[in-house]
């Protein structure tokens, strides 16, 4: 064990390449919905409540359950609190931009949804729990900075960014016209653009949430076709990216009928 460090976020994942996942929801969620991906797990302390019950699914799922002291699980991850519980798992591969495109003719109309440079990694995986949680199809990352799936992303999004197909390109603006091009609509997150709720998010839809206290880049606000904003009643000026991004997808999820 004290030969291994711990993994940080890539720029890439490759399908095979292994990583730490922590959280007793996280991994929780991984295990329910792609156990083949997890390979070992390692817990210190008592198999008690939630914890316990991921362990029993770790093994119920034929995957290595290991105990470990505090130390060895502090030495892999050093600056987070792991509850005593973290696994070794293959990451999800990457998907293609132009297979989440193709959503676009599915009976129902699909909902993605675009980081423009979103950099904060607990940001970055509280957008996407809300987007998988609201019935979001994918996500789209660019190669340059902005976050990426990893550890903190994992637990943050309680495993939902270990769900969420992502795509990754280099150029945000041109795949958004590519998107565009498949029928869909792209709306843009920002403090001045019309009202959330007189928008019509019936269409297949990409929403676009920008860079903390950055917001959208210029160019890709000019690719948008609607700018969306979240009417604020109280004395605080704006909401953080991943707050906007929850409000902005519930109201797409309720004008889709909640479906």
């Amino acid at each position: 064990m004290s030969g291994e460090r711990p993994p940080r976020d890539r720029d890439e994942r490759a399908p095979y390449e292994e990583t730490i996942l922590f959280g007793v929801h996280a991994l929780a969620t991984v295990l329910a919905h792609a156990p083949e991906r997890v390979l070992r797990v390692l817990y210190s302390g008592p198999r008690l409540g939630a914890r316990g019950a991921v362990l029993e699914a770790a093994e119920g799922a034929g995957v290595a359950v290991e105990q470990a002291r505090d130390r060895q699980l502090d030495h892999l991850l050093p600056d987070e609190q792991h509850q005593g519980l973290l696994a070794f798992v293959r990451p999800a591969p990457l998907v293609e931009w132009h297979d989440l495109c193709a959503l676009a003719a599915a009976p129902e109309a699909p909902l993605l949804v675009a980081l423009d440079q979103v950099t904060d990694a607990r940001n970055f995986g509280a957008i996407l729990r809300s987007a998988e949680a609201l019935g979001a199809r994918g996500a789209v990352i660019t190669s340059n900075r902005c976050a990426r799936p990893g550890p903190i992303a994992a637990r943050t999004s309680a495993g939902a960014s270990e769900l969420l197909p992502i795509a990754m390109v280099t150029n945000l603006s041109q795949a958004l016209l590519e998107a565009k091009e498949a029928g869909f609509q792209v709306v843009g997150a920002d403090m001045d653009g019309d009202p959330a709720y007189a928008l019509d998010w019936a269409p297949p839809t990409v929403l676009v949430i920008g860079a903390e206290g950055k917001g959208l880049r210029h160019k890709t606000r000019a690719t948008c076709d609607h700018v969306a904003s979240i009417p604020l009643r109280g004395h605080t000026e704006s909401l953080n990216a991943s707050v906007a991004a929850g409000v902005l997808l519930y109201e797409a999820s309720k004008a889709r009928g909640g479906r």
